[in-house]
């Protein structure tokens, strides 16, 4: 276990030092996966709450007619 540990922080390093050298040569890359994985989480978001939301009026029609 406390080798899986280090592994994970090592990995957390290694990805850290990583983006900071992308950010220093193409800032602009960056950003711009920022910007699409933003806007991906957020149809995710929404996504999951229209589901939710249909979910639930299913249930509650389930239940009255019941």
């Amino acid at each position: 276990m406390i080798k899986s540990l280090g592994v994970l922080v090592g990995g957390i390093f290694v990805g850290a030092v990583g983006a900071e050298i992308i950010r220093k040569k193409c800032p602009e890359t960056l950003d711009k996966l920022c910007a699409k994985t933003c806007k991906i989480t957020s149809g995710i978001k929404e996504a999951f709450k229209n589901g939710y939301e249909n979910a639930m009026r299913s249930k509650e029609a389930a239940e009255s007619s019941a």
